[in-house]
C-alpha cells in the first residue's frame, strides 16, 4: 500500500476566477454525458471479493465509471477526455433521497473497489473513499412542530470526490388523513338438507384493508360495505439549493465556483451533490473553499427555513 492511496487531492497554486469560471462550465455545461465504447471500460480481472478492480490505465477506469455511472442513472453531465480521445474525468449532480443516492454510490463504488473501497490502477492502488462519509456541518432547527435536521459534506479522495447538502424531517409533518374503502355486497342462500328453511346472510367483501399505518376507524356492513380507516401522514415540501465558493487568488473576495443547483422533494428527506472521478484532476470540488445550502421545509404543522454552510461562505448564507 503506497502513500497515494491515502492522498486527498491538493492545488496549492489557486487558479484565477477565469479559469475556476470555465472549468465550472466544463462541469455543469461542457462535454456532455455520452455513450461510451466497450474499449473505454476493460478491467483487468479482480484478485479476491475484498479487492477492488484492476486496469491497465486511469483512462480503462475513467471508461468504467463512465459507463456503470451512465447505467446506474447518477445524474452524469460531464465526460471530459484528452486530445487522444480518453476520457479524464466523469462527474455529475445526483438529487434525490440520500438512501438512495447512497445505495447507488456504495454500488458503484463496491463495484469498482471492493469491499477494501481501492482500486489498483497501472500497478498502484488508491483509496475511493472511507466507510463512513464526512459530515462537515450539521444543525437541527425547528418551528411549529415541524424539525429538521441539514447537513453539509465534502469528500475528497484522490480518485472520488463529492461536495453537497442534505435536509431530513426528523419531527413533525404530519397530518391526520382518512381513507373510504369500498367493498362489494354478497348474498348468499343455503338449502339446508331436511326440513329447515332456506337461510340466506348478505356479508362485505373487500379486495384489500387499511393501507398501511392506517387503522380502522368504522365501518359499515352490508349492503353498504364501506370502511374508513384513519391515519397519521406525512405530508412535508423540502427543498434544497446548494452552490460552491472560493477564494479569488488572494485577494480574500469569495466568488462562485460551482453553479448553483437545486431540487425539490415530498419525501421526508433530499440529498443534492456534485460528485467526481477522476485521477490527479484540477477540480472544482477539492478547491472549493466553502458550500452554501439553503433549506426550506413546509408541513401542516410548520414551516423551517435553515441555511446548512461548510468552510467559507457569503455572509448571506450564515
Amino acid at each position: 500500500m503506497t502513500d497515494r492511496m491515502h492522498r486527498h487531492l491538493t492545488n496549492n497554486s489557486r487558479r484565477t476566477y477565469g479559469a475556476a469560471s470555465l472549468l465550472a462550465a466544463a462541469f455543469m455545461m461542457g462535454c456532455s454525458a455520452e455513450a461510451i465504447e466497450a474499449e473505454d471500460a476493460a478491467p483487468l480481472e479482480r484478485a479476491a471479493a475484498a479487492d477492488g478492480l484492476r486496469f491497465a490505465s486511469e483512462h480503462d477506469a475513467l471508461g468504467w465509471v463512465a459507463r456503470r455511472a451512465e447505467e446506474l442513472d447518477m445524474g452524469t453531465t460531464t465526460v471530459e477526455r484528452d486530445e487522444d480521445g480518453r476520457i479524464t474525468r466523469v462527474a455529475g449532480v445526483s438529487i434525490g433521497s440520500p438512501d438512495e443516492l447512497a445505495l447507488t454510490k456504495a454500488q458503484l463504488i463496491g463495484e469498482l473497489g471492493g469491499e477494501r473501497h481501492t482500486v489498483e490502477i497501472a500497478g498502484e492502488r488508491f483509496l475511493l473513499q472511507g466507510q463512513e462519509p464526512i459530515v462537515m456541518a450539521a444543525a437541527t432547527h425547528c418551528n411549529g412542530g415541524l424539525c429538521t435536521q441539514e447537513e453539509s459534506f465534502k469528500n475528497d479522495y484522490y480518485v472520488y470526490r463529492e461536495l453537497g447538502s442534505r435536509t431530513s424531517v426528523t419531527s413533525g409533518g404530519f397530518e391526520t388523513q382518512r381513507k373510504t374503502i369500498q367493498g362489494t355486497g354478497e348474498y348468499e342462500c343455503v338449502d339446508l338438507p331436511g326440513p329447515l328453511p332456506v337461510t340466506c346472510n348478505g356479508y362485505c367483501s373487500y379486495s384489500a384493508g387499511c393501507p398501511s399505518g392506517f387503522t380502522k376507524e368504522s365501518s359499515v356492513g352490508y349492503p353498504t360495505c364501506r370502511t374508513t380507516c384513519v391515519g397519521q401522514v406525512r405530508n412535508v415540501s423540502l427543498s434544497i439549493s446548494i452552490a460552491g465558493f472560493e477564494f479569488y487568488d488572494s485577494s480574500g473576495i469569495l466568488v462562485p465556483s460551482i453553479p448553483e443547483r437545486s431540487g425539490s422533494t415530498h419525501d421526508s428527506s433530499l440529498e443534492v451533490k456534485y460528485w467526481e472521478y477522476g485521477i490527479g484532476i484540477d477540480s472544482v470540488i477539492s478547491d472549493a473553499d466553502g458550500l452554501c445550502g439553503s433549506h426550506s421545509t413546509s408541513g401542516p404543522d410548520g414551516f423551517v427555513v435553515a441555511k446548512s454552510h461548510w468552510g467559507s461562505v457569503p455572509s448571506g448564507c450564515l
